[in-house]
């Protein structure tokens, strides 16, 4: 959350940013107006912000719509590089795949959702069109989410749960914080995360923990989806535990 009153904070820079997050899919190309009344700023301001932008190569314009160009990956360059991804965690998720039998996906914590950061994908196995890397997802009704909701701190975690907004997904979607509580629980005792048609209808998720290994804190989750009633107990158990050690050879790397 970002602090106005601290004066080594630049709130141009901050607009500049909320600018970049204004385009998603929905809004691929839009005007600046549009982008304006998205990121609540005066026009002006926004017309800046977006000619800057602009002419450092992160908008192109198109008969009045503006959309983001390939520059803007350098922003996410340093991290996924800097982490390892393509060329360590990429070659554990590939195995992880081959020897569960589905698509294997790495999430992180990011405030309070999930964000994708690397996948192993089989040829024509179930997925989602949905999940690419930088999909965000919701921690509260999601596999990945409740792995690493399950493993927080007490004070982070309260705090993400006085602030949920429990919305239904489906009509499946665990909406009472106090069943939630219950599932949390039970994550942590078997240590695995497991949800049906919570948050997009007819798809269950799978997924287990990531540790740092120097201070034991709760960084992600590795996790499958696959269609309701694929697998039974039996199949799913292994499955997890084949995630569990994914998710601990994951740690080793960070």
């Amino acid at each position: 959350m970002l602090d106005e009153n601290d004066k080594e904070v630049s709130l141009t820079f901050a607009k500049g940013l909320a600018v970049l997050l204004a385009f998603d899919a929905k809004d691929r190309a839009i005007t600046i107006s549009e982008i304006a009344d998205k990121v609540q700023l005066n026009r002006a301001v926004a017309r800046r912000l977006v000619r800057t932008l602009e002419q450092l190569g992160y908008l192109a314009c198109d008969r009045g719509r503006y959309e983001l160009t390939p520059h803007v990956l350098r922003l996410s360059q340093g991290f996924i590089e800097g982490r390892g991804i393509p060329q360590i965690i990429q070659p554990v998720l590939r195995n992880a795949a081959q020897e569960v039998g589905e698509s294997v996906s790495y999430a992180m914590l990011d405030e309070t959702d999930a964000v994708y950061v690397a996948h192993a994908f089989l040829p024509s196995k179930f997925t989602l069109n949905r999940v690419t890397t930088g999909t965000r997802v919701p921690l509260l009704p999601t596999a990945s989410g409740r792995a690493i909701l399950a493993f927080l701190d007490t004070v982070r975690l309260d705090a993400i749960l006085d602030s949920a907004a429990y919305s239904a997904h489906t009509d499946q979607t665990e909406t009472h914080r106090d069943r939630l509580e219950d599932a949390l629980k039970q994550i942590r005792e078997r240590g695995y995360a497991l949800t049906d048609s919570e948050y997009v209808s007819g798809v269950a998720s799978l997924a287990a923990p990531v540790f740092h290994p120097g201070i034991g804190e709760v960084v992600g989750a590795v996790s499958i989806i696959f269609e309701h009633g694929q697998y039974d107990e039996a199949a799913l158990a292994e499955m997890a535990a084949r995630l569990k050690i994914c998710a601990g050879q994951i740690a080793s790397t960070l």
